[in-house]
C-alpha cells in the first residue's frame, strides 16, 4: 500500500516538473495568441467602420480605446489562454492519452473541420457580395464556434506531440489546419465587421438615437463615443453610405431637443431667450 502512494506520489512530482518546464512554452503561445487577438480585434474595427466610410475615425482615437469597443481580443485571449493550461495539464496527467474520446474526437475535428469551416466562410463571403448582411452575420456565428473548437482540437494535437507523449501523432492535418484557422482569423472579423456595419447603417438599427443642440431637426445615430469627441451620422441619408461627423460631447442629447434648450456637461438645461 505505501509502496503505491509513493508510486503515485513519484509520478505527481514528475508531472509537475514536466508543468514546469512546459511552463515557458506556454507563456510564448500565450503572448503570441495575445497579439493573434488583438490583430483580429483590429481588423473587425477597421472593417466596421470601413462599412460606414469612416475609416479616419480611427486616426482621432486612441488605440486602447477602440480596441476596447471589440470583444474580439478579450474572447480569444481567454479561451486559448484557458485552453493552453487546461489541455496542458490533462495531457501530463495521462499516459495514453491518444486512446481517449476526447482525442479522438480532437482527430475527427482537426480531418474534417478545416473543409467545413472553408465551406462556411465561402458561403458567409457569396452572402455579403449579395447584400445579404443578416444572413451572413448567423452565418458567422455559426463559424466562430467551429474556428474555437477547431483551434481547441488542434492546439491539443500540438501539445500531444511537443510534450513527448507520443512522438507518433502525424501533424499533417494539424498544419492544415493551423492555416485554415489562421485565415479564418482574419476572414471572420472582416466579414462580421463589414456585415455589421451595413446593418448599424439602417434607419431601424440597434445604435443610440441622439439629438444635436444646432439641428433639432434631424435624428442621428451614435456610432462611436471617445471622451470628448463623440460621432454621429444622420438616420436618414442619401448615397451608399451616411456621413459620418465628429461633434463635442457637449452637444450630444439622448432626448429630442426643443427650442431655448441648451446643453452645459452633459445635461440638459433651459437657455435664456
Amino acid at each position: 500500500m505505501a509502496s503505491s502512494n509513493n508510486k503515485k506520489i513519484e509520478e505527481a512530482r514528475a508531472n509537475a516538473r514536466r508543468l514546469i518546464e512546459q511552463g515557458p512554452k506556454v507563456f510564448i503561445a500565450l503572448f503570441i495568441l495575445t497579439g493573434v487577438a488583438y490583430l483580429a480585434g483590429s481588423v473587425y474595427t477597421r472593417s466596421y467602420f470601413s462599412a460606414f466610410g469612416a475609416s479616419w475615425v480611427l486616426e482621432k482615437v486612441p488605440v486602447a480605446i477602440y480596441f476596447s469597443q471589440s470583444w474580439i481580443p478579450l474572447l480569444l485571449i481567454l479561451f486559448f489562454g484557458y485552453l493552453a493550461t487546461s489541455n496542458l495539464t490533462q495531457i501530463e496527467g495521462h499516459s495514453n492519452l491518444t486512446m481517449t474520446t476526447r482525442f479522438k474526437v480532437s482527430l475527427v475535428a482537426v480531418w474534417y473541420g478545416p473543409w467545413l469551416l472553408v465551406g462556411l466562410l465561402g458561403i458567409t463571403i457569396v452572402l455579403s457580395s449579395l447584400e445579404f448582411a443578416s444572413a451572413a452575420i448567423n452565418l458567422l456565428l455559426v463559424a466562430i464556434p467551429l474556428l474555437l473548437f477547431l483551434g481547441a482540437s488542434t492546439l491539443e494535437l500540438f501539445l500531444v506531440r511537443f510534450t513527448n507523449i507520443d512522438r507518433g501523432v502525424d501533424l499533417s492535418r494539424a498544419y492544415v489546419s493551423l492555416a485554415v484557422i489562421t485565415a479564418a482569423l482574419y476572414v471572420v472579423p472582416v466579414q462580421l465587421g463589414t456585415n455589421r456595419g451595413w446593418v448599424d447603417q439602417q434607419e431601424t438599427s440597434d445604435l443610440l438615437n441622439v439629438y444635436l443642440r444646432n439641428d433639432e431637426l434631424t435624428t442621428y445615430k451614435l456610432l462611436f463615443a471617445a471622451e470628448e469627441r463623440w460621432y454621429v451620422f444622420p438616420t436618414r441619408y442619401e448615397g451608399s453610405k451616411p456621413p459620418v461627423r465628429s461633434v463635442a460631447a457637449t452637444d450630444v442629447s439622448f432626448t429630442p431637443l426643443q427650442k431655448g434648450v441648451t446643453i452645459q456637461s452633459g445635461a440638459e438645461t433651459l437657455g435664456g431667450p
